[in-house]
């Protein structure tokens, strides 16, 4: 792999990004306890490096790499942009390859779960395990997926082209989850807990990076508690499936779309038996 302008404006966005953080003040800049710039630069770093690590690996294994590999390097950069590039490339293929695609599209979806499984991590004020309860059925029941369909494959190719680091979606994100969290609040003060519900489904149709950051802010400012911080990140996954079938179901071949649906109802089952887990334990 060359060091090439890509990897030098990369490394040179996380160290600003690094910097911005030990400047940054560590208490929140508002009266509502809501904006804690240092928290969101961290999670923004988070995300600069799992986007970079992504970048790398493709730089390093090439383009031909496999569905699954292939898949969770789109879907580190953009689970939703993945499944839209899978569904449209489905249409135009000139004979069925809906199972690789459907590979491809299960391992984007794994590399959304484990961004949230990051953010959270690196976000919250203290480490809750428990709300990875509501993470891990679905990122099993995917891997399993993943497992069975792609012993179908008899070979394998790349299905997405990985994608150069460019900081202008990071810096769209940042201002994106300062709006986010003031328009959560707003909606909150307006509507009540309802409103919270309406923002989460509605910013996580397109990614679900933003209403994680803004809603675990809301959480450590104590705006809501850990069983309604539960029922969010349970809604962005939800909203997130809802999407991505959205987008099979218009761009995608016929073959695709059978497979993504049933893959789907999987996932939305094993998601709400694992919120409902979930709110057992926090409920003892």
């Amino acid at each position: 792999m060359t060091i090439n302008r890509n990897w030098i404006k990369s490394f040179l966005t996380l160290f600003v990004i690094w910097i911005l953080i030990l400047l940054l003040p560590e208490s929140a800049i508002d009266p509502w306890g809501l904006f804690n710039l240092r928290k969101i630069a961290t999670m923004i770093f988070a995300l600069v490096i799992i986007q970079i690590l992504g970048s790398i690996l493709a730089e390093l294994l090439g383009v031909k790499i496999g569905a699954i590999l292939s898949g969770f390097l789109g879907g580190i950069i953009s689970s939703t942009a993945t499944t839209a590039s899978l569904a449209r490339q489905s249409k135009k293929a000139d004979h069925d390859n809906s199972t690789v695609q459907s590979v491809a599209f299960l391992s984007a979806a794994a590399a959304m779960h484990l961004e949230a499984f990051a953010l959270i991590i690196v976000g919250a004020n203290e480490f809750q395990p428990i709300l990875f309860i509501i993470f891990v059925g679905p990122l099993v029941a995917t891997v399993a997926m993943i497992v069975f369909l792609s012993r179908k494959i008899l070979t394998t190719k790349a299905m997405v082209e990985p994608s150069q680091f460019n900081i202008i979606p990071i810096l769209k994100i940042a201002g994106f989850i300062l709006f986010i969290i003031a328009l959560s609040k707003s909606l909150q003060n307006l509507l009540g807990q309802s409103g919270l519900y309406i923002i989460t489904f509605l910013v996580s149709l397109f990614e679900i990076h933003g209403s994680i950051i803004a809603n675990i802010q809301i959480h450590d400012s104590g705006q809501i508690n850990l069983k309604t911080l539960g029922a969010l990140l349970a809604l962005s996954i939800l909203a997130s499936y809802f999407s991505k079938v959205f987008l099979v179901m218009a761009l995608g071949r016929h073959e695709m779309k059978k497979q993504v649906y049933k893959s789907v109802f999987v996932l939305t089952t094993v998601l709400l038996i694992s919120f409902l887990v979930f709110n057992y334990f926090v409920s003892i």
